[in-house]
């Protein structure tokens, strides 16, 4: 389902009657209270809930927005909905803009994952220019909600995974070596891969005070990463291609190779 397809309508409202932050946390805790799924939960319960997360810290992110939420235990179901003010309110955000687009989640405490999700998905929607935009041209509650309503910006389902393909780590502390072992990937069309200059965790502890004498200072400065994403019929091919120039894998201490499946596979590098 899309996170469009999951806010109330009756919980989107154009309001001429906002002055302050508080006043938009209790206008919240009241639609909630009255036409969401608050369960056993009050009015006064929910404002109490949304009045200590804004405690911990602001919710305006930003660019005219806030997205007030909290999470509260006796609903087990989500309220989200949406509150576009006529003017521009003080809430305290990042920017120091005022804030006119208030999109609000009240939901269980249990299943954070799903909560956050949600919250990540409607800050994704609202950082597109011309939907805030479009948001901002509505002047009453109806043309609001049926703007709303016909949106499909945000899918909560994974992307499709892209089948057949692997993701090769190759850990290099052999200067001598690197260039030939690069040279495995560049050489294939198939490939996509990129180098990453690397450290190893002795490097900064060693100096550290607390660890100061636990390491020499001849431990290696060398170490490159090549990461490539590869695919499944390539495995094996570009494995005995790096033992070919290096030997066995299982005899050296100097390189060192993983291979891990794809769950997805989005977007290419350029070679």
């Amino acid at each position: 389902m899309k996170t469009i397809e999951k806010v109330n309508r009756n919980l989107i409202e154009y309001s001429s009657s906002l002055k302050d932050k508080a006043r938009v946390l209790a206008e919240i805790a009241s639609m909630v209270a009255e036409r969401g799924n608050a369960g056993e939960a009050t009015e006064e319960q929910i404002h109490r809930a949304l009045l200590y997360r804004e405690e911990l810290g602001s919710t305006g992110f930003g660019h005219g927005v806030a997205i007030p939420h909290c999470r509260i235990p006796s609903t087990d179901k989500y309220s989200i909905g949406l509150l576009v003010s006529e003017r521009g309110i003080d809430f305290d955000s990042i920017d120091g803009e005022d804030v006119r687009i208030i999109p609000f989640v009240v939901g269980p405490e249990e299943n954070p994952k799903e909560y956050l999700k949600l919250l990540s998905a409607i800050s994704q929607m609202l950082r597109k220019k011309d939907f805030r935009k479009q948001l901002l041209q509505c002047d009453d509650t109806e043309q609001l909600q049926d703007l709303i309503m016909s949106q499909s910006y945000v899918e909560d389902e994974t992307p499709p995974r892209r089948p057949g393909m692997k993701m090769m780590h190759v850990f290099v502390q052999n200067e001598d070596i690197f260039d030939d072992l690069l040279q495995v990937f560049a050489s294939s069309e198939s490939i996509s891969a990129l180098v990453v200059e690397t450290h190893e965790s002795t490097d900064f502890l060693m100096k550290s005070p607390l660890f100061a004498g636990f390491w020499n200072t001849d431990i290696r400065r060398f170490n490159r990463l090549i990461v490539a994403v590869v695919r499944d019929e390539l495995v094996n091919a570009t494995v005995r291609n790096i033992e070919y120039i290096c030997g066995k894998l299982s005899e050296r201490d100097d390189i060192l190779l993983t291979v891990t499946d794809l769950h997805y596979v989005l977007g290419s590098l350029g070679q």
